[in-house]
């Protein structure tokens, strides 16, 4: 890979960790802000609503890409992100909160689907699992920075609302550098058919010191057909047994990634009486988070994302069962770091696995359409916690998230055995 294309990858690491901390900083907020302000029910509600935006800027804004250009989408993710914490910052009452974490969530929903798929798309094809590990620790790297801002102002004895405003200084300094720095996805352009998108894949394949831009393959069509697509091309049979394994899996990884990385702090605080103790071990799951999106670019070099996936996902589940039976006591810190690292695996793996198995047109929907779908499990997930704060143990709770990571373990296997990707097609077929 060329410098310039690392430059992308590294601007598209940056974007995840302000789409990281722009959505994490909830579950920091959330055992600060003061009782008349918001009870458990609505913190509950606080936390999905940054879901229901991320399933709406997934689902229906982040598909635009396949028409606009992956570079427009990103800055204008961006855009929206900085409104939302800014919005978030001033709230006078839990409701504009509310409203201003599903804008958020929508910048964020946005952000998710772009910049993976712009970074894979300038990643070569044996750096391609790489690529998606060093972008995937962006996400927990954000969750890790705004634990450590939330610890800075709690032990200060600052107020909640300056997450907030970190979070928009942080995601304003990242939407600035990629004005300057980031440009359209090569392969976007080549599939294009207009003159101007030629003439912009002639510049950028020379920037990138190739001889002539791609040409695009036989599934490639004009991006703006795309959203006329939409999910009936996603769900037509070449690609609706895919679509659907992708969409159950990534609904039960979710709905225990988010309950786990939400939740964390206030169930630990909550079982253990330590708000100290709740706070770093919320930190130390992110770092394991971190660790895990690199030892997935590791291990990815030598082993298919499909296989990662469903080995990370029985050892999630069986950490998750782990964590349960430590959560009131210091061991929890710890189990939590392993529980980071194989969930994190398994989202960086499903992240890699699941863009190369739809054409150029199609990519930023399908992916969007699996983050969106998959959100519905994280929304779920945070509702039912706070709803059964009252009435459940935190221990119950974390023994139960082990059934949707099973769920996604049932998905990832079916999706060993069903599905191939484009370039294992074609070894296949020069075999015969």
């Amino acid at each position: 890979m060329r410098p310039y294309q690392w430059l992308v990858v590294a601007m598209c690491l940056l974007v995840n960790t302000a789409d990281g901390f722009d959505f994490f900083v909830m579950g920091f907020v959330l055992p600060h802000l003061p009782a008349d302000f918001a009870g458990g029910a609505v913190k509950g509600l606080l936390v999905s609503a940054g879901l229901v935006g991320i399933g709406l800027g997934a689902l229906f804004v982040a598909p635009l890409a396949d028409r606009f250009g992956r570079r427009t989408l990103l800055i204008a993710g961006l855009t929206v992100d900085v409104v939302g914490m800014v919005a978030s910052a001033l709230a006078p009452t839990a409701g504009v909160l509310l409203a201003a974490r599903v804008l958020t969530g929508v910048g964020v929903g946005v952000l998710s689907a772009t910049y993976i798929v712009l970074a894979t798309e300038f990643s070569s094809a044996r750096r391609h699992n790489l690529v998606v590990g060093i972008i995937g620790v962006g996400f927990p790297l954000g969750s890790t920075l705004a634990g450590a801002v939330g610890l800075a102002v709690t032990v200060d004895g600052g107020d909640w609302r300056a997450l907030f405003w970190a979070g928009a200084a942080l995601s304003l300094a990242v939407l600035v550098a990629s004005v300057v720095l980031v440009p359209e996805s090569l392969e976007f352009l080549a599939a294009r058919r207009d003159p101007r998108s030629r003439e912009r894949a002639r510049r950028l394949a020379r920037r990138l010191r190739l001889d002539a831009p791609p040409e695009p393959g036989p599934a490639a069509t004009a991006p703006d057909r795309a959203p006329r697509g939409g999910l009936p091309a996603l769900l037509a049979p070449p690609l609706r047994a895919v679509t659907l394994l992708l969409w159950l899996g990534y609904f039960g990884l979710l709905a225990a990634f988010y309950f786990v990385s939400t939740w964390t702090p206030q169930l630990v605080t909550l079982a253990g009486g330590d708000a100290a103790r709740g706070a770093l071990t919320g930190t130390v799951l992110s770092v394991g988070g971190v660790l895990g999106s690199l030892l997935f670019g590791i291990i990815g070099l030598r082993v298919g994302a499909t296989r990662v996936a469903w080995i990370a996902l029985a050892v999630a589940a069986l950490g998750v069962v782990v964590f349960s039976l430590t959560v009131s006591s210091p061991a929890a810190v710890w189990v939590g770091g392993i529980l980071g690292l194989a969930v994190f695996v398994t989202v960086a793996a499903f992240t890699a696995l699941a863009p190369p198995r739809y054409p150029v047109h199609l990519r930023a929907s399908g992916y969007g359409a699996m983050l969106g779908v998959g959100r519905v499990g994280g929304i779920v997930a945070p509702v039912l916690a706070g709803a059964a704060l009252a009435v459940v143990s935190p221990a119950a709770m974390y023994l139960a998230s082990a059934l949707p990571l099973l769920l996604a373990f049932v998905a990832a296997l079916a999706l060993a055995r069903r599905t191939t990707t484009p370039a294992t097609a074609r070894r296949r077929a020069a075999r015969h």
